[in-house]
């Protein structure tokens, strides 16, 4: 199946995105080559996917590498598209570069089948340029630990919201 995904950056009220078609089979780093591809970027930068609730609140993060001492299961190389976007759950967070925070809502717009002769992914359409610095973010009405969406949910198949023990700190 294919998914049509709109990718929008967050800017200071430009309308910046970019339409891209990807098997829902695909991993989430092949969506993240894509994204760093088509929007310019140089690609050696950390990232992440978020899960998100119907508020667009974050919530688990599926990385790109693994940071922590112990494995981890839930990077973007081994989760499958399809296994956090359906129509269901039709948005993630992705945020690239921790030091400048481009952050990128991403939207679930159709699923249909793949078209013959085409090479999956691709950008089918690109709306406005990315600025050169990512803009500022107001990060005071984020959910706290308080508010935490995920955290009795059996239908998450990534553990514990925060992906660590708070009882484990030195």
């Amino acid at each position: 199946m294919l998914y049509k995904l709109r990718i929008f950056l967050e800017t200071d009220g430009k309308d910046v995105y970019r339409d891209i078609e990807i098997q829902d089979n695909a991993t989430l780093e092949d969506l993240h080559n894509v994204i760093v591809n088509s929007f310019d970027f140089d690609g050696t930068e950390m990232a992440s996917f978020y899960l998100t609730d119907e508020e667009l609140n974050q919530g688990f993060e599926i990385p790109l590498f693994n940071m922590e001492e112990k494995p981890n299961n839930n990077m973007m190389s081994n989760t499958l598209l399809k296994d956090v976007m359906s129509e269901e759950k039709p948005n993630l967070l992705y945020v690239y570069d921790f030091l400048s925070m481009w952050r990128f809502l991403i939207n679930l717009m159709e699923t249909g089948e793949e078209a013959p002769g085409i090479e999956y992914p691709q950008v089918a359409f690109a709306q406005g340029i990315r600025p050169e610095e990512a803009p500022e973010i107001d990060f005071s009405d984020q959910p706290g630990e308080e508010d935490d969406l995920f955290d009795d949910d059996p239908d998450n198949p990534f553990g514990d919201f925060y992906g660590y023990d708070e009882n484990e700190w030195n």
